[in-house]
């Protein structure tokens, strides 16, 4: 039987994908990975035209974005080139082969395997690049699972409401808490009896219910009065809870290890781990040090690191289960110095440029970057309020 001409193309274009593929793929394992936020100025300026936002954060959206092409074209190019398989596992076999081949690729750029928020970035863009591949073969069932996939992720990145009963819990803490500031004393010692008296308040509530929902709120009452504002309108909410400029002045009193970018660092993040997750809330975090590292920023610090690191973790603490909720209730009381909750940010580099990040640390998957994360967080979990959670 003579091969019909539309056969016939899709036979080519398949040859052809496949050739595009084997060659993509080298290209990703040898050419050295982009430099973090190192995106063409062209398309820097361009994010900012249509995005209208500064120049950091314009950095970050065309870094991401095309980061997310070079990797989403492996499932795009795999799907088409299987596109003259005629099998009911070419669907499958091109989503688990495209997050696959793209993992190996950047495992062999890199030299090490790819860190947490790497790897979640290329096995979800991976995958949907495959979607995307063979919705362009006409698969319909593709076409709405990555219109799904889309959709879900829409709704996972920016799911951060916060319910009634939690923001009233919130608002009670908040006023509770700004109500004593008053007489807490500036520097570390403020921080400290603040966190307590936002616990002890939690504590108070919880008797014959649950220490979860006050736990929650009083790490969103601590990061809204001395993280952020942008707190209260990451839950979806319009919290006023004294005026903007009696916040700052509290912010600007309170210190962690005597800083008070410390402080703010801890608290956003622990707000953001209680607002969404501990995955959310690291990729945050991390990304605001890549930007940060870009020309006129203050440059990558694992000090700032350490900062989002012990916020999360107490966060998590705090409101992982009933046992450990209380257990963080308990343990608040009875704190005594920072070193109780803070690590010790001895030896943590700051202040890198996004060169001095790339040649010196590796990039974020180089083995100096992730050996710094790695004893970071294992100081943290020897901290005396976390050593038995």
């Amino acid at each position: 039987m003579v091969p019909s001409v539309s056969q016939t193309g899709r036979s080519l274009t398949a040859r052809i994908a496949g050739i595009a593929l084997v060659a993509w793929l080298v290209l990703l394992c040898l050419v050295p990975d982009p430099r973090p936020l190192a995106a063409p100025e062209w398309t820097v300026r361009l994010a900012g035209h249509v995005a209208g936002v500064n120049e950091p954060t314009a950095r970050f959206v065309a870094t991401a974005i095309l980061r997310a092409a070079g990797v989403g074209l492996v499932g795009v190019l795999l799907a088409i080139a299987l596109s003259g398989w005629r099998s009911p596992y070419s669907m499958a076999c091109v989503l688990a082969g495209a997050p696959l081949l793209a993992v190996a690729a950047k495992r062999i750029n890199f030299g090490t395997p790819p860190i947490g928020p790497q790897l979640a970035f290329i096995l979800i863009v991976a995958f949907l690049g495959g979607l995307a591949g063979l919705a362009l073969r006409r698969n319909w069932a593709a076409l709405l699972a990555l219109t799904a996939s889309t959709l879900g992720l829409a709704v996972w990145g920016t799911s951060t409401g916060v319910p009634d009963d939690v923001y009233k819990a919130w608002r009670g803490t908040a006023l509770h808490v700004l109500d004593a500031a008053a007489d807490v004393p500036d520097g570390d010692a403020g921080f400290l009896r603040l966190l307590q008296i936002a616990f002890a308040y939690a504590e108070d509530n919880s008797h014959g219910t649950t220490a979860i929902l006050p736990n929650r709120a009083a790490i969103l009452a601590l990061g809204l009065l001395l993280g952020d504002d942008t707190v209260a309108r990451v839950g979806g909410r319009a919290l006023e809870v004294g005026s903007s400029e009696e916040r700052t002045l509290l912010r600007n009193r309170i210190r962690l290890d005597d800083r008070t970018d410390l402080s703010r660092h801890f608290w956003v993040s622990a707000a953001l781990t209680t607002l969404s997750d501990e995955p959310r809330a690291r990729m945050i975090g991390l990304s605001k040090e890549v930007m940060d590292s870009t020309p006129g920023g203050s440059g990558f610090s694992f000090i700032d690191m350490a900062a989002n690191a012990a916020g999360i973790r107490l966060a998590v603490a705090a409101t992982r289960s009933e046992v450990s909720a209380r257990d963080i209730q308990v343990g608040t009381r009875t704190l005594t110095d920072l070193s109780d909750i803070f690590p010790s940010i001895a030896g943590l580099p700051e202040n890198i440029s996004r060169d001095a990040l790339q040649a010196e640390f590796g990039g974020l998957g180089g083995a100096e970057t992730r050996r710094l994360l790695a004893e970071i967080d294992q100081r943290i979990k020897a901290l005396p309020l976390h050593r038995e959670q």
